[in-house]
């Protein structure tokens, strides 16, 4: 490990500068310029307070007492989760696993960008639900999770530690009780200089906390009553600045977390939140939130010797005297405040550079922060901003792509001396900018925009935009951090590209504050015709990508024809790209054709390949490795592609994979001229799993579901949680019914909501239901006779052997006698569950829920999950009318 000095997270590395926020669209904008801002910012200019809640997943955080710290107190608040939320289920789109661990941490910073905090994670992979501390603290090794959360804590340096969880069953999930419980571990050693002295010789201190408080937010929420030992924090006051409650904008907040149906209220009125003390190590912490603890600049000057002291005090007290002229001053025209802020921010200059030899990192933290945030509430007062723009939103190696850099002075005042430059990785080339008439040290006039356009030149090797985490692969449960520390815990990589800006404002021909500075990553800004201006995060990615569909094929035995592989190949390059795709074929495999040649004319166009994958003779049983490789006309090589996680509340992302397919053989049959209609539900991989086992399936669109054309079919898959997601399901539960009557089979998969009209008896399944999260538990056939055991394949033991994450989840809790349980399987420590898979007769045909988690199965090829399966949509409800009876 390289020893590297590392600051403090929200402190910036090289020069003290503001990061400008980029322009926000929407009803109020709690970031830039304008009077909003302004407001929020002048909340944060007196005192030091920050936060850190720490609990185990998006969505766990009370968001209410967040936003209310940040948003009316003006609290430094951030969020610890242990986990990006990667073993959760997507309502959003087919992304699981790593992916979904993406879309999550957008999700949250999304969140954040809302409620005011900052995002941290630790290494801990979300491997599925658990219910015990232990499993979850054997898969995330103790001493290894403390460590990642004392990290955050030495760097985020909190007064206050809030944990949501208490560190006990009561808390449900594992993974909760484990969170519970490191962080009352990190409360502890994140002081001790002994506890990962590693981390200090990496320029960390030793840190600690306050005051630890847990979460009573299970006594509080609309109607519920506090605990009687627990502080009371209102979240529902009318805020005249936000124009609502901080409860209204937490609630705004909250349904960022869209892939898991958080999508919440705003309603008006009031409501409280809480918490409850557990440690404190300041004298007289129980009588507030920041009882006991000094949070004043002043405070932190009480060390400083002699003179020097003085000084920074003197100029402490002016500065606190400036900020509330501010704050008296503040109205409709934030510009009104400019001065008194410039003479904030001249005090802060002055007791920083009287207090510099102190080598107090509390006090040097403190001031930088003040710093930058009274420099952000002048630009957002006066109504300064900086963006920088790049012509295209994925570039590549080698590109020589258009930055333009622009400062707008919409303040009444002339900005001076001005200086502006693009910051970008070594080896990146930036040329000389061309400029509207500002030459550096010249002057922005009032209401002027000034414009500065780079030609930036990628390296051949230039690092693509692969977010630091996944750059390794995981070591089980826990992801890979690279030697870079800087990046630990961070929500995602910084920006590779951005610009900076400092100058002089002057207004009268006098300066209204020392020279400011700006900062802004790069953006790409476009026009949708029919939405309007939207900007994207900008992304390297190489010049050709190549995705296989389906990266995983599973083979039936005894099928001799052949499967098909689709490889897309496309590229971002100047000029476009052509070549050779070629597939390399394991032994005792054929693939036709070998190779293809491939043209693409201009960047953004793509094309897909078709190759015909066959065994020899007969396959033999495992895995086989399909590997798919591009070669350039100029002789580069390209062996991985990349898909867009692109949803409109995140910052999309590139998520990477290797150019290959893999096919399982497995021993599996299916019933001879099957038909399948798959309504899809939140997104599977069901289709592709069907067809591979070489049945004829169609994929069900809204129209054909409404009209009821099901008769074409001998069997209807209804994808996970399609009665949740598919209106037009729920409009036609009864057509589909009547197919079941005429001799059809439905197969119904986990909703996590009640399934209302849609099964023909009684069935409960909803929030609360049960779950096996061992993906070992012993299964049990309650009758190995069954068809649906029996025919095509039999299944046995044998069958759940090698499943992944758990056995399934949305289990009947209760069910009507209609129904027929076929599988007994638990937790250990549990009653025995019987509803994971429930078969009806209905009339001439069957209707069939399950709770098995076929989905997880597909994505890992597990073979006795696809020989199952194959039973469910093969089941003849003949063959089941004459085994029961009916």
């Amino acid at each position: 490990m390289k020893s590297i000095s590392i600051r403090p997270l929200w402190c910036a590395a090289v020069a003290l500068v503001v990061a400008a926020a980029p322009a926000q669209t929407g009803a109020q904008s709690l970031e830039g310029t304008g009077t909003v801002p302004t407001g929020l910012l002048l909340r944060q200019l007196d005192g030091v307070k920050r936060v850190l809640m720490i609990a185990a997943h998006p969505d766990d955080e009370d968001t209410s007492l967040l936003t209310t710290l940040a948003r009316e107190w003006g609290v430094q608040t951030a969020y610890l989760a242990l986990t990006r939320g990667d073993g959760g289920q997507n309502l959003i789109g087919p992304e699981l696993w790593e992916g979904l661990g993406v879309v999550r941490t957008g999700e949250l910073v999304a969140a954040r960008s809302l409620d005011g905090g900052e995002q941290y994670f630790t290494r801990a992979f979300d491997y599925g639900f658990s219910k015990t501390a232990d499993e979850a603290l054997s898969l995330w090794p103790r001493e290894e999770l403390l460590e990642d959360v004392v990290w955050v804590v030495r760097r985020f340096r909190p007064h206050v530690i809030v944990t949501v969880f208490t560190g006990t069953p009561s808390d449900g999930h594992g993974q909760h009780q484990a969170a519970g419980i490191i962080a009352r571990e990190a409360f502890a050693a994140a002081g001790d200089p002994s506890r990962f002295p590693e981390q200090l010789a990496l320029g960390l201190e030793a840190w600690q906390p306050a005051k630890l408080y847990q979460s009573s937010r299970s006594f509080f929420g609309r109607g519920g009553g506090p605990a009687p030992e627990a502080l009371i924090v209102r979240t529902g006051d009318f805020d005249p600045l936000l124009g609502r409650s901080a409860f209204q904008l937490s609630m705004e907040s909250r349904s960022q977390h869209r892939s898991q149906d958080m999508g919440a209220p705003q309603p008006a009125g009031p409501s409280i939140t809480g918490v409850i003390l557990e440690e404190s190590r300041v004298p007289g912490g129980e009588a507030g939130f920041f009882a006991g603890v000094d949070t004043t600049l002043a405070g932190l000057t009480a060390s400083l010797p002699g003179f020097a002291g003085q000084v920074t005090r003197s100029h402490l007290t002016e500065y606190r005297s400036a900020v509330q002229r501010a704050r008296a001053s503040f109205g409709l025209n934030p510009a009104d405040i400019a001065d008194e802020l410039g003479e904030a921010i001249a005090h802060l200059e002055q007791a920083r550079a009287a207090s510099s030899e102190a080598g107090d990192t509390e006090l040097r933290v403190a001031l930088d922060d003040k710093l930058r945030t009274a420099t952000a509430a002048f630009m957002a007062a006066a109504g300064i901003s900086l963006e920088v723009r790049s012509e295209d939103d994925l570039v590549v190696p080698g590109q020589t792509v258009a930055v333009t850099a622009q400062l707008w002075n919409a303040s009444p005042f002339e900005l001076a001396d001005v200086r502006v430059g693009l910051g970008v990785p070594a080896g990146w080339q930036v040329g000389p900018p061309v400029t509207d008439g500002v030459n550096v040290g010249g002057s922005v006039p009032p209401g002027a925009l000034a414009t500065w356009e780079y030609q930036l030149r990628l390296p051949e090797d230039a690092e693509l935009s692969r977010l630091y985490f996944l750059r390794e692969a995981r070591d089980g449960a826990r992801y890979r951090w690279p030697d870079q520390p800087e990046l630990w815990g961070l929500p995602r990589d910084p920006e590779a590209v951005s610009a900076t800006a400092s100058f002089v404002p002057r207004g009268a021909g006098e300066e209204l504050s020392p020279a400011l500075g700006a900062s802004t990553a790069w953006r790409y800004v476009g026009v949708n015709p029919a939405r309007g201006q939207f900007d994207r995060t900008v992304l390297v990615v190489p010049g050709v990508s190549v995705m296989v569909s389906p990266a995983g094929l599973v083979w039936p035995a005894r099928r001799a024809v052949s499967q098909t592989l689709s490889v897309a190949v496309r590229t971002e390059a100047e000029g476009g790209s052509r070549g050779e795709l070629a597939v390399r074929a394991p032994a005792g495999w054929t693939v036709v054709p070998a190779s293809r040649p491939f043209e693409l004319p201009a960047a953004g166009t793509e094309r897909t390949l078709i190759f015909e994958v066959t065994p020899s003779g007969t396959p033999t049983a495992g895995e086989h490795v399909f590997s798919v490789e591009a070669r350039t006309s100029t002789g580069r090589v390209y062996t991985e592609g990349y898909a867009l996680i692109d949803y409109d509340h995140i910052e999309r992302a590139a998520l990477f994979t290797q150019a290959e397919a893999r096919a399982t053989v497995v021993p599996v049959e299916v019933r001879e001229g099957l038909r399948v209609g798959y309504i899809m539900g939140s997104g599977d991989d069901g289709p592709a799993a069907i067809a591979q086992l070489g049945v004829d399936v169609t994929l069900l669109s809204p129209d054909a579901v409404r009209a009821g054309t099901f008769d074409d079919f001998d069997t209807v898959v209804l994808g996970i949680r399609a009665y949740e997601t598919r209106e037009d399901l729920r409009a036609a539960s009864e057509q589909l019914l009547d197919f079941a009557r005429r001799g059809g089979v439905v197969v119904a998969q986990y909703n996590r909501a009640p399934l209302g009209s849609l099964p023909p008896y009684p069935l409960d399944v909803g929030r609360g239901s049960p779950r096996v999260a061992d993906e070992t538990a012993p299964v049990t056939l309650l009758d190995p006779a069954a068809p649906i055991f029996a025919s095509p394949n039999r299944i046995g033991p044998a069958d759940f052997e090698g499943w992944v994450q758990e056995r399934g989840l949305y289990f009947a809790s209760e069910w009507a006698d209609e129904w027929v349980s076929l599988l007994e399987l638990n937790d250990a420590g549990e009653p025995p569950r019987r509803g994971a898979l429930l078969v009806g007769s209905v009339s001439d045909g069957v209707f069939v829920y399950t709770g098995l988690s076929f989905f997880r199965q597909w994505a890992s090829n597990v073979p006795g999950a696809y020989r199952f399966f194959a039973n469910l949509i093969s089941l003849d409800a003949a063959q089941w009318r004459a085994y029961t009876g009916s």
